[in-house]
C-alpha cells in the first residue's frame, strides 16, 4: 500500500470514519497513481475501489494496483458498493452541487471531512521531493536557456512560448501554470499575461514560470534586465532580493508561516510602502497551490516535508515590477533551497 493511502486510513480510523469518497482527481492522482481524467475512489478500512468508465479501464488496472477497478457502466455492482456503508466522507473543500447530488442519491449518507486529505498532501515524502526538484531542475535549466534565447526586439509571446518548448523537450510533460512574461511597466501586473509588447532597451522583464514531471510542479520566478537600466530599477530589484535574503535567513522548522510573510514585507515597506500585496509565498506539490502558505493571515507551522515557495515583489503601476522567487524543501534544521538559477540582476 503506497504512503498516501496508508495516512488516509489511518487518519480515518483516528477520526472514526467509516468510508471516504474522492472525487477531486488530483487527490484521485494523489491517492491511486491514476492519471486519467474521469474517475472517482471510495476506500475504506479493508478496500480501495477506483470507479471509471470504458475509456481508462485498462489504464487504471495498469497504475492502480492498490485498487480494484470498477467500471461505472455496472450500475448495479457500483450501487451495491456505495450503498453498503452506513455513511460515507466526501470531499467538501472542493465538489460542485451537481455532483454532490449525484452521490447523494448512491449513499445513504454523506458528511464533509474537510481538508483531510490535503493535510495529508501538505507533508512530501522523499520520491515527491525527488520528483519536484526533478521538475525544478528542468525549469532552470530554461531559464538559463531563455537568457542566451532573448533579444531586445522579442515579444512576450515569443519568450513563453520557447520557455515552454524547452520545457517539455527537456522531460516537461506540461507548464505548472501559464506562463507569466511581462516586460516594462507590465511587470507590475503579478499575474499578467504574455502579449505581444516587445522586449525595449532599459525595462526589465519578469518570468514565472514551472514545469510538470510526473505529475509533480515547479516554480520560479526571476527578473532580468534589457540593456542598461536606471538606478531607481536597480534599487527596486535589490530590495526585493533583500527582502528574500533577509525571510530565507529566518525560515525553519517551528516557526509560523506569518512571521516569516512579515520579515519580507517588513523590508519593503521601509522604502516602497504599500507595493508588496500578496504572499510571500505558497506549498507546491501536484498542484502550484498547496497549504502551507506564507501569508499574512496563515498562522500555520511549518515543518519537515513542505515545499513552499518564497516569492516577494514589488509592483508599481505604471512604472515596475521585480519579483524574485524560488522554491525551499523544510528540513529537519532548515530549509534547501533547491532554486538553483542565480539571483543576480542579468542584463541581455
Amino acid at each position: 500500500m503506497n504512503r498516501a493511502l496508508a495516512k488516509l486510513k489511518s487518519s480515518m480510523a483516528e477520526k472514526g470514519i467509516d468510508a471516504v469518497l474522492v472525487t477531486n482527481l488530483k487527490n484521485v492522482f494523489y491517492l491511486s497513481g491514476f492519471t486519467g481524467s474521469s474517475a472517482y475512489l471510495v476506500i475504506d478500512k479493508d478496500n480501495n475501489y477506483i470507479f471509471t468508465d470504458f475509456r481508462y479501464i485498462q489504464q487504471a488496472n495498469e497504475q492502480c494496483e492498490d485498487f480494484s477497478v470498477i467500471d461505472i457502466k455496472e450500475t448495479d455492482k457500483c450501487d451495491s458498493i456505495c450503498e453498503s456503508y452506513k455513511s460515507c466522507g466526501f470531499e467538501d473543500v472542493n465538489i460542485s452541487l451537481s455532483l454532490f447530488n449525484k452521490f447523494r442519491k448512491k449513499f445513504k449518507s454523506l458528511y464533509p471531512i474537510g481538508q483531510m486529505i490535503y493535510d495529508i498532501r501538505k507533508i512530501k515524502t522523499e520520491n515527491e521531493i525527488s520528483l519536484i526538484k526533478k521538475a525544478q531542475e528542468i525549469t532552470d535549466k530554461a531559464y538559463s536557456h531563455i537568457l542566451k534565447f532573448a533579444k531586445c526586439g522579442m515579444t512576450e509571446r515569443e519568450i513563453a512560448l520557447e520557455l515552454e518548448f524547452f520545457m517539455r523537450k527537456n522531460g516537461a510533460s506540461a507548464v505548472s501554470f501559464d506562463i507569466i512574461c511581462a516586460s516594462g511597466e507590465r511587470g507590475a501586473l503579478p499575474h499578467a499575461c504574455p502579449t505581444d509588447k516587445k522586449l525595449t532597451e532599459g525595462e526589465l522583464v519578469v518570468l514565472d514560470f514551472g514545469c510538470v514531471y510526473d505529475g509533480y510542479m515547479s516554480d520560479m520566478t526571476r527578473t532580468f534586465a534589457v540593456g542598461d537600466v536606471s538606478d531607481e530599477i536597480k534599487d527596486v530589484y535589490d530590495t526585493v532580493l533583500k527582502a528574500q535574503t533577509e525571510a530565507l535567513k529566518v525560515i525553519a522548522p517551528g516557526k509560523m508561516c506569518s512571521d516569516i510573510h512579515r520579515v519580507a514585507e517588513n523590508v519593503i515597506n521601509e522604502k516602497y510602502p504599500g507595493t508588496f500585496g500578496h504572499g510571500l509565498g505558497h506549498s507546491v506539490g501536484i498542484e502550484i497551490h498547496e497549504g502551507p502558505s506564507f501569508s499574512p493571515k496563515c498562522e500555520e507551522i511549518i515543518c519537515p516535508g513542505n515545499v513552499i515557495t518564497v516569492e516577494p515583489g514589488i509592483y508599481i503601476p505604471h512604472k515596475v515590477g521585480v519579483r524574485i522567487e524560488d522554491m525551499v524543501v523544510i528540513t529537519e534544521d532548515g530549509y534547501e533551497n533547491i532554486t538553483k538559477s542565480s539571483k543576480e540582476l542579468i542584463y541581455i
